[in-house]
């Protein structure tokens, strides 16, 4: 076992180096072939290594492997030296561009309209605004179970709520470091997340507050992308990433503790099963796909899964199946298989992969791969050449939540992804015209003063 989990380890490094080699060629991390692969060297190698002890397939690693290098391989069609180029003369316009008055209004309509649509919602649900503020876990807890036994109220309050929260975060990344102020900056990350935070609390729905960080670090990377600084992380960043990560831990321990943890009295108990909870949400996928996946060509598995014949897509668009009238129905979770591993690892999460694979087999979804690189790769290219690009923008900040989410399933599931990006899309096309006809250009004196703020947000 320890040969199969080193060499799992060794196959995990190398998506890494494949990264690696990208950014020495392209001269930046902050390229899709490059966060694509350090969010698999992540999603990989962190729960391999921490979880040394639980057994598994080394191919289904280098399977993983093989896919993103195929995504890798879908740049090098294109000429990066004269996109780079291009994209340099943009830095005097980033400011003016994503830190208007009409980026905010419509930051601050989403952030207060998905807020009001979380307590609608929540009406809907039989949950009283008094029970939300005054009997928080045990209504978290009556959401929890109607999510899953498939009982709760569909209601157009609950898409919204969820749309508006991307789209406000989305466009917090954008005015984040437009904002002269630490106070100012402060607020725009408050309010940023404060519907997906608000859900993860009162609806144990963590996923849609880690799709948030994922848009908002999207929306920030596309204003440093503009200004010309094609750096992931600024220096000096440890001590605010330290303080938010020790936030985000406290909010998703309070979502796991609404499962039913909050009337116990054994402490121990609690502890071990929330270790159990943050063992299984954050590394239980890659576990569970090697198990499948050894199943799935032959090889010794753990447990027995269902077969399926081929579904040509339907596992990784699911929303345009149903928009084109199919009928099949998914148990919450996506999958009824449950992969568990002693009391440590509980998980029915098995990575975008085996959705591809049932929707286009093995060699389908290398593919798969290969098509989605090259497509991605072609609208970063526009992004970069063009001035003010509009519809590339929006394909980049969503390819980060295409990326975050593929350690679970396919993003392109869902409903909301395609609503919110259609209307970020529309938000962007507006704010392009708007700057064309100088309605809401910034006085000189502003532009000096958010230039300031922006060479200091950006020093790197």
């Amino acid at each position: 076992m320890a040969f199969d989990k080193c060499l799992a380890l060794v196959f995990s490094l190398m998506i890494l180096g494949q990264a690696y080699l990208v950014r020495r060629y392209v001269g930046t991390w902050l390229f899709p072939a490059c966060l694509f692969g350090l969010f698999w060297f992540a999603y990989t190698f962190f729960p391999l290594a921490a979880l040394f002890r639980v057994p598994v397939q080394p191919y289904a690693i280098a399977f993983i492997f093989l896919c993103t290098v195929a995504f890798s391989m879908g740049s090098v069609p294109f000429h990066w030296k004269t996109a780079f180029a291009k994209n340099a003369g943009k830095n005097e316009t980033a400011a003016s561009v994503y830190g208007n008055t009409f980026l905010k209004a419509v930051f601050y309509l989403s952030t207060l309209s998905s807020l009001v649509f979380l307590i609608l919602n929540s009406f809907a649900q039989g949950i009283s605004l008094h029970d939300l503020a005054f009997n928080l876990y045990a209504s978290a807890a009556t959401y929890t179970a109607m999510r899953s036994s498939d009982t709760i109220n569909i209601n157009i309050f609950g898409q919204l709520s969820i749309v508006c929260a991307y789209l406000g975060v989305i466009l917090g990344g954008f005015l984040l470091p437009c904002m002269p102020t630490k106070a100012g900056r402060r607020l725009i990350v408050v309010l940023s997340f404060l519907p997906s935070i608000t859900a993860t609390i009162t609806q144990s729905n963590k996923g849609i507050l880690f799709l948030c960080i994922a848009f908002f670090y999207g929306g920030l990377l596309v204003y440093r992308a503009s200004a010309g600084t094609l750096r992931l992380f600024e220096r000096g960043s440890i001590k605010s990433l330290t303080l938010y990560m020790a936030i985000l831990i406290v909010v998703v321990a309070i979502s796991f503790i609404s499962r039913g943890l909050y009337g116990l009295d054994d402490t121990a108990f609690v502890i071990n099963k929330l270790m159990a909870y943050f063992s299984s949400y954050s590394f239980g996928h890659i576990y569970a796909f090697s198990d499948w996946f050894a199943f799935i060509v032959g090889g010794h598995s753990e447990f027995t899964y269902t077969h399926e014949s081929s579904t040509y897509g339907f596992y990784t668009f699911t929303a345009l199946f149903r928009l084109m009238g199919s009928h099949k129905t998914l148990p919450p979770g996506t999958f009824d298989d449950y992969y568990s591993y002693g009391y440590s690892l509980t998980t029915n999460i098995y990575t975008i992969f085996r959705g591809l694979i049932l929707d286009f087999g093995c060699i389908g979804c290398v593919l798969f791969m290969l098509v989605t690189g090259f497509l991605l790769h072609l609208t970063f290219h526009t992004m970069l050449r063009n001035r003010r690009p509009v519809f590339t923008i929006a394909v980049f900040v969503f390819m980060m939540g295409y990326f975050y989410s593929s350690f679970m399933i396919s993003v392109l599931m869902w409903n909301s992804f395609y609503v919110t990006f259609v209307l970020l899309w529309i938000v962007l096309r507006i704010n392009k015209l708007i700057m064309q006809t100088g309605g809401l250009r910034l006085v000189p004196s502003e532009l000096r003063t958010r230039a300031a703020t922006r060479s200091r947000f950006l020093r790197a």
